[in-house]
């Protein structure tokens, strides 16, 4: 088993898949990079209560897929992504150097946590200390993704989470310096990624996907999961205010960028994809981004 996950920052080969797993549904992405980096297909399944290598058999079957480098994010629920302050250690030593530190915030035993580790950019929290974010998720199910994995047409090189994912996505489309917030919303749960300088500073998730956000009664909510990510934003980290918000595309993401612009300080608009990435976006809300960023890999 492993004592760190997949490298969460492994950078993909020219021809890459993503999948993102969550508990009904298995979503991907397969991206040629290059200049531009191409969608050539995506799609999702539900997984009714089959075993994921079965499904993945089937897909690699339907799709013709070979020997193909994949990137696999973690559902939500099956991992923590933690703050603590970092050590002054080397990257490759974080976190190794954090478990012990991590242990009372997990629910088994440290020991048994597949770990990987990040260090925010020094100038968050005004430089006042260094901190890390920790991706913990149990060795035995790192595993059984392995096994799924192992009889299959496909090369698993990277799990990850869709925090990293995202922002990897979101390095693509927003490089200008000034601090930027991307929310993606997915069926039931949101995560919203704050960023400067294509570096991530804050992470946080919600379950508050668009089967809750049926209709403007139901924005309430959201709009407060957003003010409290920027109040902190400024408050704690110290990069002061946040003036531009992009959400992931959805059939109702106009109406409600439109609704969270009327009703937050920040312009709101809906993210913008180069049309080498949403021709063939098949419209299963912020998964297939998320699948996307994990396909593409970090920025070199």
């Amino acid at each position: 088993m492993l004592h760190r996950l997949r490298s969460l920052w492994k950078k993909p080969d020219s021809v890459s898949l993503g999948i993102v797993l969550s508990n009904q549904s298995l979503t991907w992405a397969l991206i040629r990079r290059g200049v531009p980096d191409i969608l050539l297909s995506s799609g999702a399944v539900t997984l009714n209560s089959r075993e994921l290598s079965e499904v993945l058999d089937e897909l690699t079957k339907e799709q013709h897929w070979l020997q193909i480098n994949t990137h696999l994010v973690l559902p939500v629920g099956t991992y923590q992504m933690l703050l603590t302050e970092a050590p002054a250690v080397g990257e490759n030593e974080l976190a190794s150097a954090l478990r012990w530190r991590i242990s009372d915030m997990l629910s088994y035993d440290a020991a048994e946590a597949a770990l990987d580790a990040f260090a925010l950019p020094p100038d968050a929290y005004r430089g006042r200390q260094s901190m890390a974010y920790v991706a913990a998720c149990p060795k035995p199910l790192i595993h059984s993704y392995e096994q799924s994995f192992s009889k299959l047409p496909l090369q698993l090189q990277r799990i990850t989470i869709a925090e990293v994912a995202g922002l990897h996505l979101g390095q693509r489309l927003v490089n200008e310096q000034e601090s930027w917030a991307l929310v993606f919303i997915s069926v039931q749960d949101l995560h919203i990624c704050l960023m400067q300088n294509q570096q991530l500073y804050l992470a946080r998730q919600a379950p508050l996907g668009w089967a809750r956000l049926r209709s403007e009664a139901d924005y309430d909510p959201l709009i407060l999961e957003i003010q409290r990510s920027l109040d902190y934003y400024d408050s704690q980290i110290g990069k002061g205010t946040i003036r531009q918000i992009v959400i992931s595309p959805h059939l109702k993401a106009a109406a409600l960028a439109d609704y969270l612009d009327q009703n937050l300080t920040p312009s709101v608009k809906v993210m913008p994809l180069p049309a080498s990435l949403e021709g063939n976006l098949s419209g299963a809300a912020a998964d297939e981004l998320i699948a996307i960023g994990a396909a593409m890999g970090p920025v070199a």
